[in-house]
């Protein structure tokens, strides 16, 4: 049956691949959609012989009827794609329904980002005289001064962070760890943050509170803390970016990532190696960072059109 076939696969993610938590329900949900599409033809449950090509193209215009995108549904067809892949490998199923199918092609959407100005205006928002404003500044700081992923931040710990060499270790995607740079105001803000966050707690350093005491005796501390100490959630990052972001700013998107995007555009701007980027963005493949490259060319695309007598 699909449903048993599903639950190896996702073991089959989980432990073989390494693959987020993330992913696994994304992939989860859109077989699951799958199996709905085939149960409403049926009176029993459906099984892999009911998984036809047919079947598979009848699902996909139905997406497209109910107003998916083409993003969307290349997706959902990649999801297809792999569980069938891996049951017919592990002979689950006899075929593979999906060979033979074409995904629509989706056309990428161009990453949003804002300017060094509304970077500079955002950051001078959180009031530093309260902790809160302190902690929110750290997080800021720490998204656009690395171009870390959200994920990343919120896994960090207090022993992730070398201040005397600069460096920040971070967990990224199927749990590779890569070394990112800690300077400038990045390292400025968490150095406070940490400083003012453990002076507040005499109890775990008595009354020393350097940054070099706590750092060896707060290790697996989370970097940056949400409530009582415990590691900061998503959500609450999630939280403090949009917030900020919508004082100083108006964009069509208002997330951690938009930091991230933010990050790239501005150090190709001022004219970093591509490879590089694509190395502190822990992309496993360079297309996946020349999107950036699109961003800039685009812009000075308009600059021309705008500037040029002959345009």
């Amino acid at each position: 049956m699909i449903v048993q076939a599903l639950k190896q696969y996702l073991l089959h993610l989980g432990i073989e691949k390494r693959v987020s938590e993330a992913t696994m329900r994304a992939y989860e949900g859109d077989v699951v959609q799958f199996v709905d599409h085939l149960r409403a033809g049926l009176s029993r449950e459906p099984g892999f012989a009911d998984a036809e090509p047919l079947a598979v193209r009848s699902f996909l215009g139905r997406l497209s009827r109910e107003g998916y995108s083409k993003r969307s549904i290349a997706r959902k067809i990649a999801s297809l794609r792999s569980f069938f892949a891996f049951s017919a490998g592990r002979g689950l199923c006899a075929a593979d329904p999906t060979l033979g199918v074409a995904a629509p092609k989706a056309g990428r959407s161009l990453p949003v980002f804002a300017s060094v100005h509304v970077m500079d205006r955002m950051m001078e928002i959180p009031p530093l005289e309260t902790k809160r404003g302190l902690r929110d500044r750290a997080v800021l700081e720490t998204l656009y001064g690395t171009g870390m992923r959200l994920s990343e931040l919120a896994g960090c710990t207090v022993g992730s962070c070398d201040f005397e060499r600069g460096t920040l270790a971070v967990l990224g995607k199927r749990n590779k760890e890569r070394i990112l740079p800690l300077g400038g105001k990045a390292a400025e803000y968490l150095r406070r943050y940490l400083e003012d966050r453990y002076r507040a707690s005499p109890q775990a350093f008595g009354s020393r509170s350097s940054l070099g005491v706590f750092l060896g005796r707060a290790i697996e501390d989370p970097l940056i803390a949400g409530r009582g100490g415990e590691r900061i959630s998503k959500r609450t990052i999630q939280r403090i970016v949009r917030r900020y972001l919508e004082r100083a700013a108006t964009l069509t998107r208002m997330s951690p990532h938009v930091l991230r995007h933010t990050f790239a555009t501005h150090l190709l701007d001022a004219g970093a190696d591509l490879r590089a980027v694509q190395e502190l963005l822990g992309h496993a493949s360079l297309s996946t960072t020349q999107i950036y490259t699109h961003v800039t060319t685009e812009r000075l695309r308009a600059v021309f059109d705008k500037a040029h007598p002959r345009a």
